[in-house]
Formats: C-alpha cells, structure tokens, sequence
C-alpha cells in the first residue's frame, strides 16, 4: 500500500514537470509565497509601524478622514503588490518558454489558451498576495508588532501555497476561488482596522 501511495506521489510530482500547466502551477506558487510576504512587509511599514509608532500622532492629527487614509495605504500595498507579481509571474513564464523553445525541450502544451492561463493566473496571483498582506496586519494590529505581521503572511503562505497546484489543469478556476475569499476577508480586516484606528485617540 505504501508503495503504492509513493508511486502515486512521483507520478503527480513528474506530472507537474511534464507540461505546460504543472510548470505554471508551480511557478506561481512559489511567486504566491514571494510575493505574499513582500505584501506583509510593505503593509507592516506603511501601516503598523505607522499607527502604531512614533508617527501616529501626526498621521491620526491630519485633517483627513481616517478610513479614507486607511483606505490609501491599503490601496498602496495591493496596488505595488499585483503590479510587481503580475510583472515577475509573467516574465518568468516567458523566460521558461523562451529557454525551452531554444534548447528543444519543449513540456506538453496541454492547453489551447495558454499565454490567457498565464496572465490570468499572473493577475491572480497578485491579488492574492496583497490580500495575504492586508489579512496578515490583523494580526501585526493586534499585536502591535510589525514582526508579526510578517510571520503570520509566512504561516498562510506555508499552509495556502500547495493549494495552487492541487489542480494545475483548473488553475485559473482555483485561483479565482481562493481570491473570492481571501478578498472577502481582507475586506473585513479592512472594516476592523477602520474602526480600530477610528477609536484611537491624538
């Protein structure tokens, strides 16, 4: 049985080197990764350490409204984010195919919309990672900690990356299922956020 369940296993991992969608499935995940913690960095300097550092006083006396300054500063980190893992996605996959055309070691093209699949998936991706950084500030706000902010994007990044390749044929379809709910409850971070910094006092 075990042998078995280990054939089983080599045969999926091979499966993802064999073709076009595998490679692309893998390489995205591990840009998710990159890229998710790069969101968590960024949302802990332009949002933790700013609420919650020597810098709060000026922020919270601005004549602005709070939830709209929030709202930038979110707007920032999803905005550099998709942008830079979009870009990095893209041009990977690009380079991979290029490489392989010229040295004749072409992976079966499973798929009739390919370059579609990649920058789809390439947009996805960052859409995900920046809603991993916003997600992760939850827990640096509570904290009060720019630190765990990062480590809670490595934690989701560690459970959450593998989910990509669980079918590289659907990819797109899994990525869009799985950005519907982190959107969702990046939305909700954002709501308690809001009222968080809403509630603080000069």
């Amino acid at each position: 049985m075990n042998l078995c369940r280990l054939g089983s296993g080599t045969s999926e991992e091979a499966e993802l080197f064999a073709n076009w969608n595998g490679l692309l499935a893998l390489t995205t995940a591990l840009a998710f990764a990159c890229f998710s913690v790069m969101s968590a960095v960024i949302a802990a300097k332009v949002i933790i350490s700013e609420y919650c550092g020597r810098n709060a006083v000026i922020l919270l006396g601005y004549p602005v409204n709070r939830k709209t300054m929030l709202g930038i500063k979110c707007l920032i980190v999803s905005g550099i984010t998709t942008g830079f893992a979009f870009i990095s996605n893209t041009l990977v996959i690009g380079i991979m195919y290029s490489s392989a055309h010229i040295f004749g070691m072409m992976p079966q093209m499973n798929t009739e919309h390919f370059l579609f699949t990649v920058l789809i998936s390439s947009f996805l991706m960052g859409i995900l990672s920046s809603a991993v950084g916003i997600i992760s500030t939850a827990v640096g706000w509570k904290k009060r900690s720019a630190v765990a902010t990062i480590v809670c994007s490595l934690i989701m990044v560690c459970i959450f990356a593998n989910c990509i390749t669980i079918s590289p044929k659907n990819i797109v379809w899994v990525m869009l299922a799985m950005g519907v709910v982190f959107v969702i409850i990046a939305n909700f971070v954002y709501h308690v956020l809001a009222n968080g910094i809403e509630k603080m006092e000069v």
